[in-house]
Parts: structure tokens; sequence; C-alpha cells
């Protein structure tokens, strides 16, 4: 069961706001999604948003942490640092999710988690709801193959996940750590590998997720990739599951992707 609803949405919990919105009213945003930096570490090889070209380019701390109050103020209830780069690049990145929180709002982070270092998980992981990294292989080859990067990388990553655990445990912080991994013919062997590693450290879950394409990406390579053969996957990853660990295989929406089903005519996220 996906008891985080990482394969759902959470409008249930803001039923009011909903309403406010259906009877036409001017509403302030529940969640946004902010990108601190332009700049990535890595070159994955499926990154959708790789027609940006990885500019290393930083939002201005003071600016933004301006806008964080203010939208803290007018009700805004949560973000997440992501997007089109790698966010723990931007060097005050402590500062803006200590700053957020301070405002009232909820902080949550995907990163790759390669610049995590013991220093900066003490700062962070008291004020975020949950980190989620976004790691494509269980072992260091593949994990350089898919994330274009040096194979200590992928050394790196798990080093600073047991450590962010044990900064969480020792501190009774409440922030929620997964990971998650995009399901490619190039990793598909090394799943359940992945889901025993992450499990053994103490990560809470383990996310495996499809493919989506975004219409600009340069990247064409799984443009026409199917998860109908992937289905049993789910069923061995449901045994890796535990009390304290899940294993959430996003099924329901890679059988969307191999069918090409969506709810709608036209994405405003790409205007």
């Amino acid at each position: 069961m996906d008891k985080y609803r990482i394969d759902s949405h959470k409008l249930l919990y803001h039923v009011s706001r909903v309403n406010d919105w259906l009877d036409g009213k001017l509403i302030y945003p529940i969640y946004i999604e902010i990108s601190p930096a332009g700049g990535c570490n890595h070159r994955c090889i499926f990154c959708a948003l790789d027609f940006m070209s990885y500019q290393k380019r930083y939002l201005d701390t003071a600016v933004l942490k301006e806008r964080l109050s203010e939208m803290g103020h007018l009700g805004l209830k949560s973000i997440l640092l992501g997007g089109e780069g790698e966010p723990l690049m931007h060097r005050q990145i402590a500062d803006i999710i200590n700053h957020a929180k301070n405002c009232g709002v909820d902080v949550a982070l995907t990163t790759n988690a390669v610049l995590l270092k013991e220093s900066l998980a003490d700062k962070i992981l008291g004020d975020m709801e949950w980190m989620k990294v976004s790691i494509g292989a269980a072992t260091k080859e593949t994990y350089a193959k898919i994330h274009k990067t040096k194979d200590d990388d992928f050394n790196k990553v798990i080093k600073n996940l047991s450590r962010a655990v044990k900064i969480k445990q020792e501190n009774g912080y409440k922030c929620t750590l997964g990971m998650q991994i995009l399901l490619l013919p190039e990793n598909r062997h090394e799943v359940i590998l992945l889901a025993e590693i992450a499990r053994d450290i103490g990560m809470d879950y383990l996310v495996v997720k499809p493919y989506s394409h975004h219409p600009q990406s340069k990247t064409n390579r799984y443009k026409g990739i199917k998860y109908n053969k992937d289905m049993d996957l789910s069923d061995a990853l449901s045994k890796l599951t535990t009390k304290d660990f899940s294993v959430i295989f996003r099924r329901h929406t890679m059988k969307k992707w191999d069918k090409n089903i969506r709810g709608y005519k036209r994405c405003f996220g790409h205007i």
C-alpha cells in the first residue's frame, strides 16, 4: 500500500481550498515547485530537461527568501525544491530551506544526493518533510552509465544517505527519506537489488516509476518505451516491503503510459 500517496494526489487534505476554487474564488496556491539551481552535476541519459542546457544559474537568495516570506503569509502550504537542476548545487540551499520552514511552509527536496555532506544534512533534515533521491542503478558501474558520471558517485550517495538516516534517527526528525528509480531497460535487472540496499540502510521507501517524455526534450531514446513486460517486478518487490520500508511500484502510471492515456488535452506546465 502506498501510504505516501505518491501515485495519487493530496487534494483531499485541502477540501476548503478546492471548494473555493470550484466556487470561482481567487485562491492562493497550496503547493509550488521551485528550481533554485539551473546547473547539474550529472548528465543522466533519460533527462527530460536536457533542452535547458544545464546552465549554471542560481536564484538570488535574498529575493527568494523575501518571496517565501510573502508566500507563507498568503497561504502557501508546501514547497518542493528541485526542478531543472541539482538543488544542492545552490550554495545557500540550507539557508533557503531553514527560512522556508520558519515561514510556516513545509519543505521537500529532490536531489541526486552526491553533495549531501554530513554538515549539510545536519542543517536541513530537521526542517524538511521529505527528501527523495534519484538513483538510477544499484551498482556503481550501471550508475555511472545511466547518470553519466564517475562510478564513485554511487558510493558517495549510499554513504550520504546512510549518514542522513543516522542523523534523522539520532535527532528524532520526522523527515521521510526515499529513493526513486526510473525504470529503464538498462537498470531493470538491478531494481530488486536497489530495493534491498534502500531497505538495509534505513530508507523509508523506494519508488519505481516509468519514464515520461517531455515534448521539448532532446532525448528520444525512451520515447517509445513500454512497460507491459515489467509488471512481474511488482510482485517480487512487494515481498521486500516491511513495517518500516515500502516499495512503491507505479503500476497504474506505467499502464497509462503504455496506453498513452491522460485526462487532459493540454499541459500548461510546458508553457
